[in-house]
């Protein structure tokens, strides 16, 4: 009975006890260009847990002067720990950093596991944002530099103006579907909408560039392709 009580004991200690909290096996920063210190900044964040036992916990931020620290972190259960297979997992964070002043920023990731440069522009207004965006839902790829934005516009009187696309000369597209009102008042009526775009990943420096579209109320549609 005193042995079945110990091992009662010890089953009872795994199953419920604590997670354990850990820094994220993080393993590269994207920072994308095109923002200004009238948006809300966002940097993407990509890593690999090394098994399917380990779950996203959240993120911290901290901004001082010209430089960002990011703390990512993810959770382990020490239930599910010795029956985990060995799998790669990809995650990745889209991690707003609110807005800043312009300027050059040096972003370090769990404790300097990754680092990034993030470049502001300094706004010519005091406007919440200069353009209106198209809500963006996913990107399709239609040849080796066609690609097409999917997605919605809010109302009939809101049409496309351009599109703008940034390089950072790294590892990042920024495509920008700006969108123009043609009338004052625009009935909420949201109608999809598809946008053509050419490509040209020659500026960049890496085979898994991001794809980082400006969307509605300050967000952004994030894709990582392999363009190999």
């Amino acid at each position: 009975m005193k042995k079945f009580s110990v091992l009662s004991l010890l089953l009872f200690n795994v199953a419920f006890a604590q997670p354990e909290i850990i820094l994220s096996p993080v393993g590269h920063i994207y920072t994308p260009e095109g923002f200004d210190s009238n948006d809300s900044v966002e940097v993407v964040v990509t890593g690999n847990f090394p098994n399917p036992c380990y779950g996203r916990n959240k993120v911290e931020v901290r901004v001082e002067d010209d430089v960002i620290d990011i703390e990512v972190t993810a959770i382990l259960s020490e239930r599910f720990r010795r029956i985990c297979p060995e799998m790669m997992i990809p995650f990745k964070e889209v991690i707003s950093l609110g807005n800043l002043q312009g300027g050059e920023y040096f972003v370090n990731v769990n404790k300097g596991a990754v680092k990034g440069v993030l470049n502001v522009a300094e706004a010519p207004s005091n406007a919440v944002d200069e353009h209106l965006y198209a809500a963006i839902d996913y990107v399709e790829k239609k040849g080796k530099e066609d690609y097409v934005l999917h997605g919605w516009k809010y109302s009939d009187c809101v049409h496309l103006d351009k599109v703008e696309v940034v390089s950072n000369n790294r590892d990042t597209l920024s495509i920008l579907p700006i969108m123009k009102q043609t009338q004052e008042f625009c009935p909420m009526k949201g109608m999809p909408i598809s946008i053509p775009v050419k490509l040209n990943f020659a500026s960049l420096k890496t085979r898994l560039p991001l794809i980082h579209v400006r969307t509605m109320d300050g967000k952004s549609f994030n894709s990582i392709i392999n363009i190999e």
